[in-house]
């Protein structure tokens, strides 16, 4: 597809290509990916949710505004990319491609916790009690649909219209099947390095290099092994749907063969050397500024003391 928009010069896109729709589940790599998406898709306008810390609600309002865009205005796009539920397919009068990233189920949770956490939007003490119904997340409906199986809620395209706790096996079939029937490619965050280049492969990217974005820090604060523990049972439905995309993701590596893994060790031997030259040029200016400071003030000095 990309070798094939590279030939046109034309300001929408046209029908017969299909829309890629990025759907970013929270706390899956998806800031990483970001940059990455601009580079490999340069050659139509990308539409980004952008629904920050008020998902829940501003999903509605998004979805709004996709469905009162003109035929011609949804043409010129070629990326739809962001926190969404599975569905978009729906309103776009075009064929679509879906591409998403899963990650382990307790560790997405927790590094998602830690974020509104760090970010304020969830007072780090705050107590997150499983005795209870809705675990004492009334306040925070996003750290609950978080908690709550939030891949396989986001994949059946139920997404927070389901209350805390009434996620099931029904919505997992879904999650599965439509991951199955709509999806054409899976990516796992604990692979990263590996997806790209499988999405070389299945989608056409090319080699780009990257540095993590929006990795959670470890912080002052922790949380109990029990709660761990609790969340890892009530997400018994992410585990079956991460799981089914492993075995997926094992049988697009596997039908590569040797010639992939020898393309992921080169990727990674690189990418590790640019992360470390992104660390020393970040230094390099840091250290530069701070020199700059100091000569700036050592000049005011010198002007004040001549003055005096």
């Amino acid at each position: 597809m990309q070798a094939r928009l590279k030939r046109l010069k034309m300001e929408s896109i046209p029908d017969s290509i299909p829309k890629v729709v990025f759907l970013h589940i929270p706390k899956t790599a998806g800031m990483s990916l970001r940059g990455l998406f601009v580079k490999n898709y340069r050659e139509g306008k990308h539409f980004n949710t952008e629904l920050g810390s008020g998902m829940i609600e501003n999903w509605g309002k998004c979805l709004s505004r996709i469905k009162k865009m003109s035929g011609d205005e949804l043409r010129q796009y070629l990326i739809f990319k962001g926190h969404m539920p599975f569905g978009l397919h729906e309103v776009l009068p075009f064929p679509v491609e879906y591409i998403t990233f899963l990650r382990d189920p307790v560790q997405r949770a927790v590094s998602h916790y830690k974020m509104l956490c760090r970010n304020k939007i969830i007072p780090s003490d705050h107590l997150i009690d499983s005795a209870q119904t809705d675990w004492n997340l009334a306040k925070y409906p996003e750290l609950g649909y978080s908690f709550d199986n939030c891949q396989t809620r986001t994949l059946a395209g139920v997404g927070t219209d389901l209350p805390f706790g009434a996620c099931s096996g029904k919505h997992l079939q879904m999650a599965m099947e439509n991951l199955d029937r709509h999806f054409k490619f899976v990516g796992l965050t604990e692979q990263f390095d590996l997806s790209l280049m499988l999405l070389g492969r299945v989608c056409g990217w090319k080699w780009h290099f990257y540095v993590p974005d929006n990795v959670s820090a470890n912080g002052s604060f922790s949380i109990s092994p029990d709660l761990v523990e609790a969340i890892r049972r009530l997400n018994r439905f992410d585990f079956e749907l991460y799981r089914h995309a492993q075995e997926r993701f094992q049988r697009q590596a596997d039908h590569y063969g040797w010639g992939l893994k020898a393309e992921h060790h080169l990727y990674s031997l690189g990418n590790r050397l640019h992360q470390q030259l992104h660390i020393w040029g970040h230094r390099v200016k840091h250290r530069l500024g701070i020199e700059r400071r100091k000569a700036m003030i050592a000049g005011l000095r010198l002007e004040a003391e001549r003055r005096v």
